[in-house]
């Protein structure tokens, strides 16, 4: 079965301000991003888009999963640090 995951990271300065979401499916970037922007020093409207953009890979993650496979061991990104969030399916 296959593994997917999202990575947030933030956005490069040609794109603008805020947050870059990447999908991968067992370890292969597929193609194509969705940017979370946000305008230059609001912070607070940074984290939101932060938590939505989590929240659409998750969302994204559930959709690909077929059967009601449970995702399990989803680790907890902070705003700082947006390393690759990883998932286990198990049936």
């Amino acid at each position: 079965m296959p593994r997917y995951s999202f990575k947030i990271d933030p956005c490069p300065q040609e794109e603008g301000y805020g947050w870059v979401l990447r999908y991968f499916e067992d370890d292969w970037e597929i193609p194509g991003y969705e940017i979370f922007a946000v305008p230059r020093d609001v912070e607070w409207m940074k984290r939101v888009e932060y938590e939505n953009a989590k929240f659409a890979g998750e969302l994204w993650i559930e959709e690909m999963v077929e059967g009601g496979v449970d995702v399990v061991e989803a680790q907890a990104e902070s705003e700082p640090d947006p390393s690759q969030l990883s998932f286990k399916l198990e049936k």
